[in-house]
């Protein structure tokens, strides 16, 4: 039988719990070289030609083209030229001083021998606006096909591929219309676990049935499978057996991903590595074990092999590195190579190596220069380096939250700003790099962001800082450049009336200038006026008794999509919508909602421009305080004698020469009344 439960097989089915489960399966994918790749996607160039993307005189990506002439990102424009006279320098996208928009100078940079086309930093400032934008779509691709993605950076994710494989296993056929990758499997061999699913006939923690030999011969992975006794390049590399249900999600998982690597390959032009294991920590390991341009899959029988494969170290894993690594190599005494099955070899357990540590900080007086907050827990540091070291450290995929701020830094050079005129000129490049990356935010979220707060740093040559943060003034509705540069202008002219009319006192040239924004007003784009103010539906049965008469609208049965039985959902005879406040029936939805639409507008506008005495949303008792004359008497006979003066003109509120009310005397009022109704 199967090492795995039914109920491990069905927690795939969970976007909360599938990371959890033995069979779980997760990729990492990478974008090869990807700033370079950008570039020589946007200039026409093949993969052949040794392409780097350079940041001044700093290279800051290098195409596997031009590595293969020992150049890296240590290089500088200069060495690398030496390594390869045939380079290809590309330099970022820039922002200019005082200009609004970023724009690429090709053949411009600092190798160029003409002295007019070398982009100085004193007056340009990079922008990485392409590259986030070109990373965005590759997302945006791989979200199309999966329903949990994690974006790691600009140039790489997570997926959690529980669902699609065990659709594809239990659900899916070379006919059905929800299998849009259209993969190359032939689902017939699943029949048998199929007609278990269907007629419920199992336990969930019964074991699911052995594999058929149908499976062994026609599923099969996409990609390179890890295994030590063969090699990736060598001609007698074969595929190993499946043995287990594992190893089938895990084929099915390498289809899906290699199906969606090529189609960004096609559309976009753009390679990728991934990995495939069934922890997120692992498939990172995997997706940068063989690159470019590979799949790289771990599967759970070869896990401590790849582990102990001679590429990994302690340091290796995700969070791992740095001082914190550092410092526990030390406490643990660990060799510098093989220090993985150095602990899996000298520890049984977590709780084993929880005792050693703490014993070491006790003999040793051991204080980490860093991460010290990551040694007062030994228990969980010690289950987490435990779990790591077997690759079963496992985390839940989590979606980005949209950021609660966002900065524009620019470390400055030379007289890049030498006085008030500098800063605002730059600030005009930080309003406008600000503006586009909130409106990249809105695209990928699909939300309408509006940040409500500007803070402002400087720092001098002499190393003080100057901090100062205010509200953002915008005259529309909508975040835009103009009222932020407004803010920002206003913030900084008082830091430069204050601090430097005291001339004795150097200030200039900044070493660093920053704007942040932050304090984020967050919108669904999926709301409408409706949602926003609550819903205000009620929905009648009319009888022939009783017109009147509220009652609850039951809907009608509905089938397996979701959609009515019933051919009378869009309009029925005996239904009526009502609006108390107008005292109205409307026998048609859309009608209804109409008229509520415009119930609302009426209510915005008299918030904002004042009320007349004929408004429907002022009660009796709030008439007779505002307007000179009372409106809206109980008594018919009181109504028709005075019916051709209120026809005739509008009465004018006390005290108010105008016959509406201004802004300046019931606005707020108004506004405050509007949200309490």
């Amino acid at each position: 039988m199967s090492n795995f439960k039914w109920r491990d097989l069905l927690k795939l089915n969970s976007k909360s719990e599938a990371y959890l489960s033995p069979l779980s399966c997760i990729a990492h994918v990478d974008l090869n070289a990807f700033f370079a790749q950008v570039e020589q996607v946007r200039c026409g160039y093949s993969r052949d030609d040794p392409v780097v993307c350079v940041q001044w005189q700093s290279i800051i990506a290098v195409s596997y083209a031009a590595r293969k002439y020992g150049i890296s990102r240590m290089d500088s424009v200069k060495t690398a030229f030496e390594k390869c006279p045939s380079l290809v320098p590309i330099h970022t996208a820039v922002f200019k001083k005082g200009e609004d928009f970023w724009q690429y100078h090709d053949g411009y940079g600092s190798w160029n021998k003409n002295p007019n086309k070398r982009l100085s930093p004193e007056s340009y400032k990079v922008s990485l606006i392409p590259y986030r934008r070109e990373g965005r779509k590759v997302l945006k691709i791989f979200q199309e096909c999966c329903d949990l993605v994690e974006k790691a950076s600009v140039d790489e994710m997570f997926l959690d591929l529980g669902r699609l494989c065990f659709q594809h296993l239990l659900l899916f056929d070379r006919s059905d219309d929800n299998d849009r990758l259209n993969l190359d499997i032939d689902y017939s061999v699943f029949q048998d676990i199929r007609t278990i699913f269907v007629s419920g006939t199992y336990e969930l923690d019964s074991r699911l049935p052995m594999i058929s030999e149908d499976i062994n011969e026609k599923v099969k992975f996409k990609g390179n499978v890890f295994n030590l006794t063969s090699s990736f390049s060598g001609q007698n590399y074969q595929l190993p057996n499946i043995e287990d249900w594992d190893d089938v999600i895990f084929a099915l998982a390498s289809h899906i991903i290699d199906y969606s690597r090529t189609y960004i390959e096609k559309t976009l032009g753009y390679t990728t590595s991934c990995g495939i294991a069934r922890t997120k920590v692992v498939a990172k390991l995997g997706s940068n074990f063989k690159k470019p341009n590979a799949q790289t899959i771990i599967l759970n029988k070869y896990l401590n092999d790849f582990l102990d494969c001679g590429k990994f170290e302690i340091t290796s894993f995700w969070t791992m590195g740095g001082s914190l690594g550092k410092s526990l190599s030390g406490l643990l005494k660990l060799p510098s190579k093989g220090s993985i099955r150095y602990i899996r070899d000298n520890w049984d357990s977590s709780k084993q190596l929880q005792d050693f540590i703490e014993a070491e900080i006790k003999q040793t007086n051991f204080i980490p220069e860093h991460n010290k907050f990551n040694f007062e827990n030994t228990e969980a540091l010690s289950k987490k380096i435990y779990e790591l070291i077997k690759g079963e450290y496992r985390e839940s995929l989590n979606p980005k939250a949209v950021v609660k701020s966002m900065m524009s830094n620019k470390n400055m050079r030379g007289n890049a700003c030498n006085s008030l005129v500098d800063i605002l000129s730059w600030f005009e490049v930080f309003c406008s790099e600000l503006v586009y990356r909130v409106e990249e935010l809105e695209q990928e979220y699909k939300k309408i962001i509006k940040p409500n707060t500007v803070t402002v740093f400087l720092k001098t040559a002499a190393g003080e800082v100057y901090r100062k943060s205010g509200p953002i003034i915008c005259r529309s509705s909508a975040f835009n450049g103009q009222g932020l540069l407004k803010s920002a202008s206003r913030l900084v002219d008082e830091f430069d009336s204050q601090i430097c009319k005291d001339k004795i006192l150097r200030v200039y040239p900044l070493i660093n200038l920053n704007l942040s924004i932050s304090n984020f007003d967050i919108l669904d784009l999926q709301k409408n006026i409706m949602d926003m103010f609550g819903n205000q539906v009620q929905i009648l049965k009319v009888s022939n008794e009783e017109n009147s008469k509220e009652s609850t609208y039951e809907s009608s049965p509905k089938d397996i999509r979701g959609k009515s039985i019933n051919n009378n959902d869009n309009k029925d005879e005996n239904i009526t919508f009502y609006c108390k406040k107008c005292n109205l029936q409307f026998s048609c939805n859309k009608d209804f909602q109409e008229h509520l639409d415009f119930d609302i507008a009426v209510k915005l506008s008299e918030a904002l421009n004042g009320v007349t005495e004929e408004s429907s949303n002022l009660s009796i008792g709030e008439k007779r305080l505002l307007f000179k004359q009372s409106a809206g008497k109980d008594s018919v006979t009181n109504r028709s004698s005075n019916q051709n003066n209120s026809m005739s003109r509008k009465l004018k509120p006390n005290g108010v020469q105008k016959k509406r009310l201004t802004n300046h005397d019931s606005s707020k009022h108004d506004i405050r009344r509007f949200f309490k109704r």
